[in-house]
């Protein structure tokens, strides 16, 4: 039975042998083991027990770990019993697959095995004739030696095996999140899926990467292959897509204002006149203004509070008149006083519940509210609707679009088409592509689509977690994903709660101006709260930033036109520049802007000098004219409160 099944499998895949991107593949077998040679690499298939290595001129890069019972290898999971995968039983070959027979060890069930070989990856595909509660992978960390990706927001452990992560379901919530990881030995794996998954890595520090389908007959996952990382960081941009479109020039080249900081939700039409009129007359560049929270008259309902607002449309215009392109935050919940809820409800454009009944009530920072069902595109075109109306009804330029986490989706819920939570949030994230100014702060696998995303909301504080201190590992993370037009978040830090707090002693200004370099040579900037409220030898050295971020401005959106081109992140970690210094892999606090500019940003209050590591090459730096040969560290560099240490690749 189990050799009837490979030879239909093999008859199929022989008919596309020959297929676009199929890597030339010689496969021979030994007693010990099936080998896959390719131009490119080898996979080497152990029979008994069923093992996977991938070596790439000789050397592995990921392999499974046989060394004990409990080790990184391949395994079923039913109830609280696992079954890892014992001997390959029967094994065929056509055109570019493999196909094997493998039975986990102590029952009588079968895993059907499908390898498929590209020039820079592999495709692994699991198949049991049953669901299990998981169908799991499991590698050692070491193989692979240091990794990097998946959600933004553990990316500030750097890398990721300093770290004990376990998520499970693993969501795109909080921030931008993917199922793609990579490694410096030139490998990455990568989950094209919305299905659910899990993954832990170095979970309990047991030194091993694991990634699961659940309750689920299937498993799929790619091995990103090249010789070094950035190699594999290649190989997932061309699965992925590069982003088809670059946002608009004035994104890069002049800081965002945004209300948010300044008046939360208490925010009037005469705020934002006074706000934009002040941004003028304070001579601080920019191109776009974004209205934040507290606009609608309800949640859902697309119209301006009118004792708020009572003149949205001359608002605009005098925001317009002022050279401000308006922006307007949206979330896509619906809450019950909303006027909106009832026609939404009645046209069946809502999320409902689990029994199918009634409207979803979801919990989300606002209060409750129903949810849009995007699945239905019947609902999609109306919420894309009420957005274009707002532009024709009074000019509105773009869209913050705000929420969309996967979190806010139960997978139970009832929708007009099954979807699973991450599809619900790149659904939501795909009304951006609409319109050219947007942004997001969530999102799965919408790299393609040229967004610009946003670290999510930082406290005004230097933590290594979600302060200042984060801003350049979560920058460095978010580019590693797929997403290069990203802002560091608001100057100062976005989240409301530091501001709320009735201790809270005011903006630390030292904090402030060097949240301002640390984003001065990232993609974008954004400002919220005044910087002209700072006091003035403050501002001048805010302002010398903003400036050398428009005189940079052409540089840097040459490179989004290149990230749009080949894929190549804006902002990169330094290993993108020496795959093979190790030292690289284990900077955490610095960056590169393109292939030109090393940037070392001061991230510890009170630091007035910090070390610089300068890979290999001829550097000279950027104020002083310094020229530097590294490989080198730079002890104690000096960096007092007006610099920022940067350095010119003369190479």
């Amino acid at each position: 039975m189990h050799w009837l099944r490979l030879q239909a499998c093999a008859a199929l895949a022989a008919i596309a042998a020959f297929e676009a991107g199929a890597a030339i593949v010689t496969i021979s077998e030994s007693p010990q083991e099936i080998v896959a040679s390719t131009p490119g690499y080898r996979v080497r298939v152990q029979k008994a027990p069923y093992a996977l290595s991938v070596q790439v001129g000789g050397r592995e890069i990921l392999g499974h770990d046989l060394s004990h019972s409990s080790g990184a290898r391949s395994r079923l999971r039913n109830r609280d019993r696992h079954l890892p995968f014992g001997p390959v039983l029967n094994w065929s070959s056509a055109g570019d697959r493999l196909f094997l027979v493998v039975q986990p060890e102590g029952h009588t069930a079968t895993v059907d095995v499908s390898i498929s070989f590209r020039p820079d990856h592999v495709s692994v595909h699991w198949r049991t004739r049953d669901p299990w509660a998981e169908l799991e992978e499991r590698f050692p960390l070491r193989a692979g030696g240091h990794w990097y990706g998946g959600s933004v927001t553990s990316g500030h452990h750097w890398p990721l095996e300093a770290a004990s992560l376990a998520y499970d379901p693993y969501l795109a919530t909080s921030n931008q999140a993917a199922p793609v990881w990579f490694a410096s030995s030139g490998a990455g794996i990568f989950l094209e899926t919305y299905d659910r998954i899990g993954c832990r890595l170095n979970r309990d520090h047991d030194g091993i990467f694991a990634f699961h389908a659940a309750a689920a007959a299937e498993l799929e996952y790619r091995i990103l292959i090249g010789r070094n990382i950035v190699e594999a960081h290649r190989a997932f941009i061309q699965i992925t897509g590069k982003p088809a479109v670059v946002p608009p020039f004035e994104y890069f080249a002049e800081p965002v204002f945004n209300t948010w900081i300044e008046y939360q939700t208490r925010v009037t039409q005469a705020d934002v006149e006074s706000y934009a009129r002040k941004i003028r007359e304070s001579g601080f560049p920019s191109k776009v203004l974004m209205l934040d929270d507290g606009w609608a008259s309800h949640y859902g309902d697309h119209t301006f509070n009118r004792e708020k607002f009572p003149d949205p449309k001359r608002m605009v215009e005098e925001v317009h008149r002022l050279g401000f392109q308006f922006v307007l935050w949206v979330v896509p919940f619906i809450e019950t006083a909303a006027a909106n809820y009832e026609r939404a409800r009645s046209s069946g454009y809502l999320v409902l519940d689990r029994d199918g009944r009634a409207p979803a009530s979801v919990k989300w920072w606002n209060g409750e509210a129903a949810l849009v069902d995007l699945s239905n595109p019947a609902a999609y075109g109306w919420f894309l609707n009420e957005l274009e109306t707002l532009q024709r009804a009074y000019g509105v330029d773009g869209f913050k679009l705000d929420a969309g986490d996967a979190e806010y989706f139960d997978p139970r819920f009832v929708t007009a088409r099954r979807i699973t939570p991450n599809q619900y949030t790149d659904l939501y994230a795909s009304l951006g592509r609409h319109f050219s100014i947007n942004e997001l702060r969530v999102s799965w696998l919408t790299q393609r689509l040229g967004l610009v995303q946003r670290l999510r909301d930082k406290s005004s504080s230097w933590s290594l977690e979600d302060g200042l201190g984060s801003i350049v590992r979560h920058g460095l993370a978010e580019s590693l994903i797929g997403y290069p037009f990203f802002c560091p978040d608001i100057i100062g830090g976005g989240l409301d709660t530091s501001f709320k707090d009735p201790n809270f002693p005011g903006m630390d200004e030292e904090l402030f101006i060097r949240w301002t370099q640390a984003s001065a040579l990232m993609p974008m900037m954004q400002f919220s709260f005044a910087p002209w409220r700072l006091g003035p030898d403050a501002q001048r050295i805010v302002r010398r930033f903003v400036a050398l971020h428009r005189e940079l401005a052409g540089y840097i959106y040459r490179l989004a036109e290149q990230a749009k081109q080949e894929g190549t992140p804006i902002v990169r970690p330094l290993f993108f520049r020496n795959p093979e210094d190790e030292q690289c892999y284990l900077t955490r606090d610095q960056f590169l802007l393109g292939e030109r500019f090393l940037v070392a940003p001061v991230l510890v209050k009170g630091a007035t000098a910090r070390d610089v590591y300068l890979p290999a090459g001829l550097w000279k730096d950027f104020w002083a004219g310094t020229l530097f040969h590294g490989p080198r560290l730079l002890k104690q560099y000096p960096a007092p409160l007006e610099q920022l240490p940067i350095f010119v690749s003369l190479d």
